[in-house]
C-alpha cells in the first residue's frame, strides 16, 4: 500500500552504463561545448533546497566531459509567488539565448509553462499537480506529446496521499489546506471531485494564508480530518500551532510534506529516504537524452516511481487515541516514539524498580514482618503478666448470713493476679525456635529477592534482545525487497523467468509477516517485564542497550569472570572457589542451616522436658470494693464482746512448680518425632549443598560456553555477510541461481540472529552464576566487589606458585 512496485535505482544504473557505450561521451571528444541551466522558483525556499545542491551535482556528473555544464546565478530565478514577476522570468528565460533549458520548479511556474502555445527551449517542470485537470493529458507511453515539455511525476500525488490516508484513517468528511497563491493559481476542484467521488467522501478546499486563527475558525468538528498540502508561506512554528490546534479538536492530520511534516505535529505522511537523488538523477538523465540523443523532451518518460514509507507521529497518535493496523504499526517509522535516553531503563533502574515494586517480594516481606511478630509473641513468655479483674457478685440473704462476714449479700471485688515463669523447657525452647525460623524466613525473602532481581534481569535481556530481532528482521525485509528488485532488472534484461520475482514476491510476504512476528515477541517481552515491575500491562517499556564494556558488565567481560573461565584448570579452579562462596552466602543455604538449630534446639528440649518440671512465681490481691445487704455487719464470735469486721482486702503469693507423671507417652512420641524430622532436614539440607554446587559449575560451564561463543558467532556473521554480498551479485550478473542466493541470505540472516543471541545468552549466563552464588554484583558495594576480585586474584596466584 505505502510501497511502490519498483525502485530505479538499478535500472538506472543500468541504463547509465549502457549509456557509456553508445553515447558520445563514451568518446574522447575535441570540443567541450558549454551547457547554461535556467531555473525558475516559485519561492526562495525552492532555491535553497538542498534539492538544487544534488541537482547540481548530478547534471554534471551525468553530462560528463564534453559538456560545460554550469548554473549562473543571473539565471536563477524566483518569483516569490508572484503571478506578474513568474510569468515576465518565465518569458526572459525562454527567450535569453545563453540559456539552454529551463527547469520550473513549484506549481506557479509549471502552471505557466504548461499555459504557454509554444516552449522555445527544452523545459522540464517539477509541479505538475493534476496533468489531466492542467491541460497536459499524457499519451500512452507516458508523454506529454507537447514541443520541448516533459516534467517529473511521481507516484506521491494528491490522489495517492488521500487514498492513502483513507485507508489509514477512514475519514468521511475531510478539509484540504493548499497554500493560498496555489489555491488562486490552480483551482483544485476538478481533480478532486474525481479523486472523493472514487473514496466517497466530502471534502471543502482551503487556501492558507498567513491568519491561522481565521482558517481554524472555518474547520470545526464536522470533519474528521485535514489534508496539508505543502504550506512554503508557513513557518514551521505555525505549522506546528495549527496542528496542535488540529489535534486538540480531535482531527486526523495528514501532510504532504512527509517527515517534516509529521515531525511539526501532523499525524502521518510518506517519506522517501533518496527522493530528491531520484528526481535530481531522472532530470539528468533527460537532459542526456536531450542533448546526446537528440530527443525532443515530449518523447521522455514523465513517470519516476520510488518507495515510499509511511511516518506517524507517535505522541499524536496516543493523544487522538489512533490505532493503525498491524503493518503500519511495524512498517510505519514513528516519530517522537522513543524517549529521551534519560528516559530510558537500564539495568540497574529495572532491578531497583523491582526489588521496591514487585508483589512476590512485598508479599514475601510482608509474610517475614509477621513470622517476626511470632518471634516477639514468643519471647513474650518470658516477660512477667499481670491481669485485673472486677467480679460483682450477689447471693441469697440466708447464705450471707451465714458466711461470718466472708461473703456479703453484694459485693464488688477487684483482683490483680501476677505470674512470671522461672523456668519452663517449653517456654524457652519456643523462644529458641521462633528465633532460629525467624532466620529462616529473613533468609527465604533473600532468597526470594534473588530470584525477582534474576527474573527482571532475564526479562530486560530478553527484551533487548526481541528489540535487535526486530533490526535485524527489517534488514532482511530490506534486503529482500533489494533482492526483488535485481530479479526484475534480471527478468528485463532476459537473465532470468518472472518465476524469480514470484519467488522474491513470496519470500517478501514471509518476511513481512517475520517483523510483525518480531514486534509481537517485543510486546509480550514488555508485558513479562511490566509483570514484574507491577506496571501498567499496557504501557510501553523503553530500555537502554547494554555494552560488554560498560562498568556493570567488565567484570564478566573478556577482562573478567570470562576470561577466568578460557581453560579446564582456570575453570576447576573458580569453580571450587565460587562453589565455596555459594554455599555460605546462598540463601537457601542459610535458610536450611537456621531450620537445622531449630530442630536441633527442639530436640533437646524434648529429650530434657521429661524429666525438669516448670516453675513459676504466681502472687495475686483481692480487694472488696463494695458491700451491702446480709453479712456486711461485724462479726460477734460466741462467748465473745467483741465484734469483727469483715476483711477488705487479702494477698498471696507462691511458688509453683509441676510435672506431668503421665501423659499417654506424649513426650516420648514428640522426642521420635523430632528425631527424624532432624534426619529428614539433614538429607534435604545434604541435597540442597548438591544442587547448589551443580548449579554453580552448571552455571560457569554456560558463562565458558557464552562468553566464547560471542566471538566464534561475530565471525561466522561476518563471513556469511560478505558471502551473501558476493552471491547477490553474482546473482545481479546472472552467474548464480536464485537458490544459491536465497541460501546465502537466510544464512546470513540466521548467522546475525546467532551473534546477536550469543551477546544476550552471555549477559544472562553471566546472571545466573550470579545467582548461583546468592549475590549480585549491582547489589553490593564498591569495596565488597573490589575483595572478591582481589581473592580471586590471590587465588589464581597462589595456584600459578
Amino acid at each position: 500500500m505505502f510501497n511502490t512496485t519498483k525502485n530505479l535505482t538499478l535500472s538506472i544504473f543500468l541504463l547509465l552504463s549502457i549509456s557509456s557505450f553508445y553515447t558520445p561521451q563514451a568518446f574522447s571528444q575535441d570540443k567541450t561545448e558549454n551547457l547554461k541551466v535556467g531555473i525558475l522558483y516559485d519561492a526562495q525556499v525552492y532555491k535553497e533546497s538542498k534539492f538544487i545542491d544534488i541537482l547540481e551535482k548530478e547534471v554534471p556528473a551525468v553530462m560528463g566531459s564534453s559538456y560545460n555544464v554550469t548554473f549562473p546565478d543571473q539565471y536563477q530565478l524566483s518569483s516569490d509567488w508572484d503571478d506578474k514577476i513568474a510569468h515576465e522570468q518565465f518569458e526572459f528565460l525562454q527567450n535569453e539565448n545563453e540559456v539552454d533549458i529551463v527547469i520550473c520548479l513549484g506549481v506557479l511556474g509549471s502552471t505557466i509553462a504548461i499555459q504557454k502555445d509554444a516552449l522555445s527551449k527544452p523545459t522540464i517542470l517539477w509541479g505538475v499537480i493534476d496533468p489531466k485537470g492542467q491541460g497536459v493529458p499524457l499519451n500512452e507511453n507516458g508523454t506529454t506529446g507537447i514541443d520541448n515539455l516533459n516534467f517529473i511525476f511521481t507516484r506521491s500525488s494528491l490522489k495517492t496521499d488521500l487514498m492513502t490516508f483513507h485507508d489509514a484513517i477512514k475519514y468521511e468528511k475531510i478539509a484540504i489546506l493548499f497554500d493560498d497563491y496555489i489555491h488562486h493559481l490552480y483551482s483544485p476542484a476538478k481533480p478532486l471531485d474525481r479523486i472523493v467521488k472514487k473514496i466517497g467522501v466530502e471534502y471543502t478546499a482551503f487556501g492558507v494564508k498567513d491568519d491561522i486563527d481565521d482558517l481554524l475558525t472555518q474547520i470545526d468538528t464536522t470533519y474528521d480530518a485535514v489534508y496539508a498540502s505543502f504550506m512554503f508561506k508557513l513557518s514551521d512554528e505555525k505549522k506546528q500551532q495549527l496542528f496542535s490546534a488540529l489535534a486538540d479538536r480531535g482531527l486526523y492530520v495528514f501532510s504532504a510534506e512527509g517527515e517534516q511534516g509529521v515531525k511539526n505535529g501532523a499525524l502521518v505522511g510518506l517519506k522517501t529516504e533518496d527522493k530528491f537523488d531520484i528526481i535530481a538523477r531522472r532530470i539528468a538523465l533527460n537532459i542526456e537524452s536531450i542533448f546526446y540523443e537528440n530527443e525532443n523532451a515530449k518523447d521522455l518518460p514523465v513517470r519516476v516511481d520510488y518507495d515510499e514509507k509511511i511516518v506517524l507521529n507517535a505522541e499524536v497518535a496516543g493523544k487522538l487515541s489512533y490505532l493503525p493496523k498491524w503493518n503500519v504499526i511495524f512498517n510505519a517509522e514513528w516519530i517522537d516514539a522513543v524517549p529521551d535516553e534519560s528516559e530510558k531503563l537500564s539495568l540497574e533502574n529495572v532491578i531497583d524498580e523491582s526489588i521496591a515494586e514487585n508483589m512476590n517480594y512485598k508479599a514475601s516481606q510482608y509474610g517475614t514482618l509477621s513470622g517476626d511478630e511470632l518471634r516477639k509473641v514468643a519471647n513474650s513468655a518470658l516477660m512477667p503478666s499481670l491481669t485485673a479483674s472486677m467480679a460483682g457478685t450477689m447471693i441469697d440473704p440466708q447464705t450471707a448470713d451465714r458466711a461470718f462476714g466472708t461473703q456479703a449479700e453484694r459485693q464488688l471485688l477487684g483482683s490483680l493476679d501476677f505470674q512470671q515463669v522461672l523456668y519452663s523447657e517449653k517456654v524457652f525452647v519456643n523462644a529458641r525456635v521462633q528465633k532460629y525460623l525467624q532466620q529462616a524466613r529473613e533468609a527465604g525473602n533473600e532468597q526470594v529477592m534473588l530470584d525477582v532481581v534474576y527474573q527482571s534481569a532475564i526479562a530486560y535481556f530478553n527484551l533487548l534482545y526481541a528489540k535487535t530481532q526486530i533490526q535485524i528482521t527489517e534488514r532482511y525485509l530490506e534486503s529482500t525487497k533489494r533482492n526483488l528488485e535485481i530479479a526484475q532488472l534480471r527478468e528485463n534484461v532476459g537473465y532470468s523467468g518472472n518465476s524469480d520475482v514470484y519467488r522474491w514476491q513470496s519470500n517478501l510476504a514471509q518476511t513481512e509477516q517475520q517483523v510483525i512476528d518480531a514486534n509481537l515477541q517485543e510486546r509480550q517481552q514488555m508485558l513479562v517485564l511490566n509483570n514484574l515491575l507491577n506496571r501498567e500491562m499496557s504501557a510501553p517499556i523503553y530500555v537502554k542497550d547494554v555494552e560488554l564494556t560498560d562498568g556493570i558488565y567488565a567484570g564478566l567481560a573478556s577482562e573478567g569472570m570470562a576470561n577466568l573461565v578460557k581453560d579446564p584448570i582456570s575453570l576447576l579452579i573458580i569453580s571450587d572457589y565460587v562453589v565455596d562462596k555459594a554455599v555460605i552466602q546462598r540463601p537457601v543455604v542459610q535458610q536450611y542451616a537456621a531450620q537445622m538449630l531449630a530442630i536441633q534446639r527442639q530436640q533437646s528440649s524434648d529429650s530434657r522436658n521429661r524429666f525438669i518440671p516448670e516453675v513459676a512465681l504466681q502472687g495475686s490481691y483481692n480487694r472488696f470494693l463494695a458491700r451491702g445487704g446480709s453479712g456486711t455487719s461485724s462479726i460477734v464470735l460466741p462467748g465473745g464482746s467483741v465484734g469483727l469486721d469483715p476483711l477488705d482486702q487479702n494477698w498471696n503469693i507462691s511458688v509453683v512448680a509441676s510435672i506431668p507423671l503421665f501423659s499417654g507417652f506424649q513426650k516420648s512420641r514428640n522426642y521420635q518425632k523430632t528425631k527424624y524430622d532432624k534426619l529428614q532436614l539433614e538429607a534435604e539440607q545434604r541435597q540442597v549443598h548438591l544442587d547448589v554446587e551443580k548449579e554453580v559449575r552448571a552455571a560457569l560451564y554456560e558463562l565458558a560456553s557464552t562468553s566464547t561463543n560471542i566471538t566464534n558467532s561475530r565471525e561466522a556473521m561476518e563471513a556469511a555477510q560478505k558471502n551473501f554480498e558476493i552471491v547477490r551479485d553474482n546473482y545481479s550478473k546472472g552467474r548464480v541461481s536464485i537458490i544459491e542466493l536465497i541460501d546465502a541470505q537466510n544464512n546470513a540472516f540466521e548467522s546475525e540472529q546467532n551473534a546477536a543471541n550469543a551477546v544476550y545468552q552471555f549477559l544472562q549466563s553471566s546472571m545466573k552464576i550470579q545467582r548461583a552464588v546468592g549475590t549480585f554484583s549491582l547489589l553490593q558495594t564498591d569495596e565488597e566487589r573490589q575483595q572478591t576480585a582481589n581473592e580471586i586474584s590471590e587465588l589464581l596466584k597462589n595456584t600459578e606458585r
